[in-house]
C-alpha cells in the first residue's frame, strides 16, 4: 500500500525529527542499479516521483533555498513515514484509533466520489433542471402591516420587531414575526387582514399590503446552481454505488433483531 500522498504535508517539528533520525540511523542497503523504487521498506517499494513530491512540500515549509542534500533527506523522511505507517497497521491503529478510523473512512468517501463525472453536457444539465424545478423556484414575496395588543380589545401598536417596508420573502419575514405568525401570513392575498391572533401572549394583526407571486425559475439565471445540485447528486450515486460493491465483495452476517 502507497503511503497516501497527504502524509508528506507532516508539520515542520514531525518532519525534523524525523530528518534527524534518518541521519543518525545510516546502515540502509543499496538497491541494484536500475531499480524504478527509490527505496523499498519491508518489501514496499517508494516511488521516485514520491521525492519530487516530499520536495516540493519540504519547499513550502522553507523560507530558504533546500540544501544540497534536500534529496536524501526527502527519501530519509518517506522511509520513516513508512516505517510509522507499517507499524501503526501491525497495532491495528486504523481499527483502534477512532480519529485514525474516521480520518481513513472520509477519505474513502472522497476517493469513492472523486470517481464521479462532474462535467455534464448541456442537454444532461437542462434535463436535470426541468426534472427539479422545485429547487430552483424563488419564493413569493409579501410586503405587509403588524399590529399587536395586550388584550383583543387592547391599543394596537407596531411591534419593535416589525419588518422593514418592503418586498419580503417567507423566509425572511420568520426572522421577524416567527415561524407561527409567518404561516398565516403565507395564506393571505393581497389586501386581506387577519386577526386578532393570540400568540405568545399577545394579540396580533397581519395584514399583507402587496404581493408578488414567485418568478418562473429560468435555467440560464441558475446554471451555477444546477451545476452544483447536479454534482452534489453524482457524488452522491458515485458513493452509493462504490459501497453497494463493496457489500457485493463482502461477506457480511448481520443479528436478527427482535420487533419491539
Amino acid at each position: 500500500m502507497t503511503l497516501p500522498k497527504w502524509a508528506l504535508a507532516a508539520g515542520a517539528m514531525t518532519g525534523g525529527f524525523l530528518v534527524l533520525v534518518s541521519v543518525l540511523w545510516n546502515q540502509d542497503a543499496p538497491l541494484t542499479a536500475g531499480n524504478s523504487a527509490a527505496a523499498i521498506v519491508n518489501g514496499q517499494p517508494i516511488p521516485v516521483e514520491d521525492i519530487e513530491i516530499a520536495l516540493e512540500a519540504m519547499a513550502r515549509d522553507s523560507r530558504n533555498a533546500l540544501p544540497e542534500d534536500s534529496s536524501q533527506r526527502a527519501l530519509d523522511r518517506l522511509i520513516d513515514e513508512e516505517l510509522l505507517f507499517q507499524r501503526a497497521v501491525e497495532l491495528d491503529l486504523p481499527r483502534n484509533a477512532s480519529t485514525v478510523r474516521r480520518t481513513i473512512v472520509m477519505t474513502m468517501i472522497d476517493l469513492a466520489q472523486s470517481n464521479a463525472d462532474t462535467t455534464p453536457d448541456e442537454a444532461l444539465l437542462r434535463e436535470f433542471f426541468a426534472n427539479n424545478l422545485e429547487y430552483f423556484v424563488s419564493e413569493n414575496r409579501y410586503r405587509i402591516r403588524w399590529d399587536s395588543a395586550a388584550s383583543a380589545d387592547g391599543e394596537r401598536s407596531r411591534p419593535p420587531a416589525h419588518p422593514p417596508n418592503r418586498m419580503l420573502t417567507g423566509t425572511d419575514l420568520r426572522r421577524y414575526l416567527g415561524a407561527d405568525l409567518t404561516a398565516i401570513v403565507l395564506e393571505r392575498e393581497e389586501g386581506q387582514t387577519v386577526g386578532p391572533i393570540e400568540n405568545g401572549e399577545r394579540y396580533h394583526w397581519l395584514s399583507v399590503i402587496e404581493f408578488a407571486p414567485s418568478d418562473e425559475p429560468g435555467f440560464e439565471a441558475n446554471r451555477e446552481r444546477v451545476e452544483a445540485l447536479w454534482q452534489e447528486r453524482a457524488a452522491e450515486e458515485s458513493l452509493e454505488a462504490y459501497i453497494a460493491d463493496l457489500r457485493r465483495q463482502a461477506d457480511i452476517q448481520i443479528q436478527p433483531f427482535a420487533d419491539e
